[in-house]
């Protein structure tokens, strides 16, 4: 988790070792679920599956992951707008840190349902739900001309 495996080799890891999944890194101190989200390679769908599959305090430890920024700054909101995450997943994530459907990806400088907008795989209604929850978000990149 501390490297941000991808979810088809953590799963192999755990379905061996799924007495792990509740320990905590004695150097870091943070729970399997926090090491997998941290960090420039954090695999979204990894954290999700962690929390889904293996919930050893998932109220506790999703809360805080949803509130954790990544090195790049991003919180995984705006991670999983940018990798056109699903909203049957992404809105486990929103549900766990609404207001970070305010912010402004530090990666583009756009709203949320922008990333996750573009691109062959991105998700109408990840893009609908988006911009429902914070419909002001349309005014942000208006031209006042």
């Amino acid at each position: 988790a501390a490297e941000s495996v991808r979810w088809a080799d953590m799963k192999y890891i755990f379905d061996y070792y799924m007495s792990a999944v509740n320990d905590v890194d004695a150097v870091t101190g943070l729970s399997l679920y926090m090491l997998a989200a941290v960090g420039p390679t954090s695999d979204i769908e990894s954290v999700y599956n962690l929390l889904k599959k293996y919930p050893a305090d998932p109220t506790l430890d999703i809360k805080r992951w949803a509130r954790t920024r990544d090195v790049d700054s991003r919180l995984p909101l705006c991670t999983a707008a940018a990798e056109s995450v699903r909203w049957v997943d992404m809105e486990h994530i929103f549900d766990n840190h609404m207001p970070a459907i305010y912010e402004v990806d530090p990666q583009t400088g756009l709203s949320l349902y922008m990333p996750a907008a573009v691109g062959p795989t991105s998700d109408i209604e990840s893009v609908y739900n988006l911009l429902r929850e914070n419909p002001g978000s349309l005014t942000v990149h208006t031209d006042p001309k």
